[in-house]
């Protein structure tokens, strides 16, 4: 009986021991991959390093460098909207309409109140540097998206108004750019437009008045701020060679007539109205 004891307390013992020496190589083990696979804060840091980078290389305009740093950040985190945001505004910059297209379509399916994303969108759509990609019609689409989730923006109403001036739908550009002017009677571009519009329409007063205020205003200038995360706040850069009417006013409003406005107007409407019938004939293919 004794000797059964012993044997039983002998296995018992053996089991117990080759229990504690798995349990001991498996805590090695544990130990050994951990060491060598990096922890959640450890990608994290690793893409906010990428992320801060990438942004550096898109103030001082290295744009190759920035899409590859940014591209680094994109795939630790696939999912942050403002890397995918500057992400796709780079590749624009690059001309790469297409990945710009799909950063920013990808915003939006993380995000469908990203209204910075359908601005953009809309911009892509409405740069004539790309005439594959120009189409008013798509862009018009995305504006009035963008103008669906933040009313106050001027930015997305100030686009339907070009995209019905070009479309020659000049009826519903004059009450676009009436009510703009109404609320920001500094912007240059609104000036402008409503009094080609007012020329148009043989309103030549009218046309003479806001004549006077676009070259009291100055030349247009292009938006190079970077944009928070409020809406309201938010400022979209334009590319002026991208931006069909900037780029004509840009190259031509540099300066005041020295000749009398009176007499001048009827010149700078009717040229700018020549600009936009051949931009028609080559960019419209709705």
């Amino acid at each position: 009986m004794k000797r059964k004891e012993f044997i039983i307390v002998a296995i018992i013992l053996l089991v117990a021991f080759a229990g504690i020496t798995i349990f001991k190589k498996m805590g090695n083990d544990t130990v050994n991959i951990s060491s060598n696979t990096p922890t959640k804060s450890d990608s994290l840091q690793r893409f906010w390093d990428y992320y801060k980078l990438a942004t550096q290389y898109r103030l001082e305009e290295k744009t190759d460098s920035s899409i590859n740093t940014y591209q680094q950040a994109i795939r630790l985190n696939p999912y942050h909207e403002d890397a995918l945001y500057y992400v796709g505004t780079m590749y624009m910059k690059a001309g790469d309409f297409e990945k710009a297209q799909k950063s920013w379509e990808k915003l939006i399916e993380l995000n469908q109140g990203s209204e910075r994303a359908c601005i953009q969108l809309g911009n892509l759509y409405f740069c004539m540097d790309h005439k594959n990609y120009f189409h008013p019609q798509k862009a018009k689409l995305y504006f009035e998206r963008a103008n669906e989730l933040n009313k106050e923006s001027l930015n997305p109403n100030l686009r339907l108004g070009e995209i019905a001036l070009f479309q020659n739908r000049t009826g519903d550009a004059f009450a676009i750019f009436s009510k703009l002017l109404i609320m920001d009677q500094k912007n240059v571009e609104i000036s402008f437009l409503n009094g080609y519009l007012y020329w148009k329409s043989g309103k030549e007063q009218d046309a003479i008045k806001d004549l006077e205020r676009t070259f009291e205003l100055g030349p247009p200038t292009i938006s190079n701020s970077e944009e928070g995360n409020s809406a309201k706040k938010e400022k979209i850069s334009k590319s002026q060679d991208c931006d069909l009417f900037l780029f004509w006013l840009n190259g031509n409003l540099k300066e005041k007539e020295k000749n009398d406005i009176r007499i001048a107007m009827p010149q700078v409407y009717k040229k700018f109205d020549q600009y936009l019938i051949s931009m028609r004939e080559h960019l419209n293919h709705d």
